[in-house]
C-alpha cells in the first residue's frame, strides 16, 4: 500500500512539473517537445487538411486551423515540419487573415516554411490583420518559422512596397520569436498604423520582437509606427534591401503615439548586401540600421507635442550602417559599436553619412534631450562620427570616435554638453577637419575634457583642432570650452571664430 502511495505520489509532482514546464517555457526547443505541446495546447493544422509538401495549396487549411482555434479557445496553430504553399489569391491587405488570441508555432524556422506562392504581380502580405473583421488582434505569439515571400519570383510596379510578412494594425501583447522573415517587398514585420483620421485609432502595445532573423526585406526589417511600448532585441539584420531601415520608429501624421521603443542586442550586418536599385546614386552596402523619424508634415504648428520619442537604442552592432533622428525627443542611444568603410554615397537617398545622426528635418520648436553615450564608432564613411542639428539638451559623453572623413562631432544650432569623448585620425590630408566643431547659436553649449589625438605625423595629420568654432554664435550665452586635450594636432587645440576672439568661456585646453 506504502509503495503505491509512494508511486502515486511520484506521477502526480512529474505531471504538476511537466505542467509547470509547459506553462513557463518561452521557446521550444526540439521537435519532440513541441509535438508534445501540438496534441494538447495546439491545433495542427494537418488535422485541417494542410500538406505541408509545398506543392499543395495550404491556404485554406491554415485558415480553417486558425478558426477551429479560435472556437476551442486554443491559443496557437502548429506547423509540422515542412513547406506549405501559401496560393491563395488573398485581397490588397493579405491572404491569411490574423485571428485575436490565436498565435502560430513551429519547430524551427530551419525546418518550418510558409512560402508565398510565385508568379505574382504586386503580391500582398501573407498574414494580416482584417481590422473591418477583427478590429484588435492581441494575446498572441508567432514563433518557430521561416516567412517567405518568395520575391525573387515575383514582378512588381517600381513603387510597389506593401508585401509583408506580418502586419497588425490594432491590439497588444504581440511576441514574434525565433523566426525567419526573407524576400518581401516590403517590411517582414510592421506594427500600428499611418496617417490616422482620429488619434491613436489603430495603435499597438506591448509588442515583443526578438531572436529573429531578416534577411533581403525591400523596405524594413521591422517597421513600428503608432504604437506606445515595444522591444526589437537579439535579431540578425542582413542581406539586401532596407530602402528605410533595419528598424524604422515612423510616425507619419499628428493623429499617431510613437513611444517607448527599445532596440538593443541586436546585429545589423550590411556588408552582405545592398540597397535597392530605387534609392538611386551608386548600389552601396551602407544603409540606416535604425532610423527614428516624423516626416511628412511634421507637429502642429511646428510645436513638438511629446508624442514622439522616449526610445532606447543600445548594445547593437552595426556594419555599414548608421543611426538617425528626425523630429523624436527624449532619446538614448548608448553603446552601440559602428564599423563602417568607405562608400560614396553622393545622390542616394534616404541617408546621411554621420554614423550617428541627430537631425530636425523641419523647423521645429522644442526639440530636446538626446542622450548618445558611450559608443565606439570605427567609421571611414565622409560624414562626421556624431551630428546634432537644432536640438537642445544633448549630450555626447565618453564616445570613441575613429577614422571619419568628417570632424568627429558636429555641432550646429544646438546645446548641451558634450564631455569625455575621444575622438583620433579624423579627416583626409585632402581636408583636414577637426574633433569637435561648433556653428550656429549654441547658448549654454558645454565642451569639456574630450581628447583629440592624430596618430601620424607631419604633412600626413589630418587632424586641425580639438574644438573649433566655425561661426557667428548669437546664442547670448557663450559656449563654454574647458579642459580639452588636443595630441599632435596639426594647427592647435581650439580655434575660435575669427570674428568673435574673446567671446567663448576658454580653460585649461592643452596640448597633451
Amino acid at each position: 500500500m506504502k509503495k503505491l502511495l509512494l508511486a502515486a505520489i511520484i506521477l502526480f509532482n512529474f505531471s504538476c512539473k511537466k505542467d509547470a514546464q509547459l506553462k513557463t517555457t518561452n521557446n521550444y526547443q526540439t521537435p519532440t517537445s513541441m509535438s508534445s505541446l501540438a496534441t494538447t495546447n495546439m491545433v495542427d493544422v494537418k488535422s485541417q487538411g494542410a500538406k505541408g509538401d509545398g506543392v499543395t495549396d495550404d491556404t485554406q487549411a491554415i485558415i480553417k486551423a486558425m478558426a477551429y482555434a479560435k472556437a476551442n479557445n486554443i491559443a496557437s496553430i502548429y506547423f509540422p515540419d515542412g513547406t506549405y504553399l501559401i496560393g491563395g489569391a488573398g485581397n490588397t491587405s493579405g491572404v491569411i487573415p490574423l485571428v485575436d488570441g490565436v498565435g502560430m508555432a513551429g519547430n524551427s524556422p530551419a525546418t518550418c516554411h510558409l512560402h508565398l506562392s510565385g508568379g505574382r504581380y504586386n503580391p500582398p502580405s501573407i498574414f494580416y490583420q482584417a481590422w473591418w473583421n477583427n478590429p484588435t488582434i492581441s494575446n498572441i505569439v508567432v514563433q518557430g518559422i521561416d516567412l517567405d515571400g518568395m520575391s525573387f519570383a515575383q514582378t512588381f510596379a517600381s513603387s510597389y512596397e506593401f508585401c509583408h510578412g506580418l502586419s497588425i494594425n490594432n491590439g497588444q501583447n504581440i511576441e514574434i520569436k525565433n523566426c525567419k522573415f526573407e524576400n518581401f517587398r516590403g517590411d517582414g514585420l510592421l506594427f500600428g498604423d499611418t496617417f490616422e483620421s482620429s488619434l491613436n485609432q489603430h495603435i499597438t502595445y506591448n509588442v515583443n520582437i526578438h531572436d529573429n532573423e531578416f534577411f533581403n526585406i525591400y523596405r524594413e526589417g521591422t517597421m513600428f509606427c503608432c504604437t506606445n511600448g515595444a522591444s526589437f532585441y537579439n535579431n540578425n539584420v542582413h542581406g539586401n534591401g532596407y530602402l528605410v531601415g533595419g528598424v524604422d520608429i515612423e510616425r507619419h501624421s499628428v493623429n499617431e503615439t510613437v513611444m517607448n521603443i527599445s532596440v538593443y542586442n541586436n546585429l545589423f550586418n550590411f556588408t552582405d548586401g545592398y540597397g535597392p536599385v530605387e534609392r538611386g546614386g551608386p548600389s552601396v552596402k551602407y544603409r540606416r540600421a535604425v532610423t527614428m523619424s516624423f516626416f511628412y508634415n511634421g507637429y502642429t504648428n511646428g510645436v513638438v507635442d511629446g508624442l514622439s520619442g522616449s526610445h532606447k537604442i543600445y548594445n547593437n552592432a552595426i556594419y555599414q550602417g548608421q543611426i538617425d533622428c528626425w523630429g523624436h525627443i527624449n532619446v538614448s542611444i548608448n553603446n552601440n559599436s559602428f564599423t563602417n568603410t568607405y562608400e560614396n554615397i553622393a545622390g542616394v537617398n534616404w541617408l546621411t553619412a554621420p554614423a550617428v545622426n541627430i537631425a530636425d528635418p523641419a523647423s521645429t520648436t522644442g526639440l530636446k534631450n538626446i542622450d548618445v553615450k558611450n559608443n565606439n564608432i570605427n567609421s571611414t564613411m565622409s560624414g562626421n562620427g556624431i551630428a546634432f542639428n537644432h536640438y537642445s539638451n544633448v549630450g555626447a559623453h565618453a564616445n570613441t570616435i575613429t577614422g571619419t572623413q568628417g570632424d568627429g562631432i558636429s555641432i550646429l544650432n544646438t546645446t548641451g554638453v558634450i564631455d569625455s569623448n575621444t575622438i583620433s585620425n579624423v579627416g583626409l590630408t585632402t581636408k583636414r577637419a577637426s574633433g569637435i566643431v561648433v556653428n550656429g547659436n549654441t547658448p549654454g553649449l558645454f565642451v569639456y575634457k574630450n581628447k583629440v589625438t592624430d596618430t601620424r605625423s607631419g604633412t600626413n595629420r589630418t587632424v586641425n583642432f580639438a574644438v573649433q568654432i566655425q561661426s557667428p554664435n548669437g546664442g547670448g550665452t557663450p559656449p563654454v570650452i574647458d579642459s580639452n586635450t588636443g595630441v599632435n594636432l596639426f594647427q592647435g587645440v581650439v580655434s575660435e571664430y575669427y570674428y568673435q576672439r574673446g567671446y567663448a568661456v576658454l580653460s585649461g585646453n592643452i596640448a597633451g
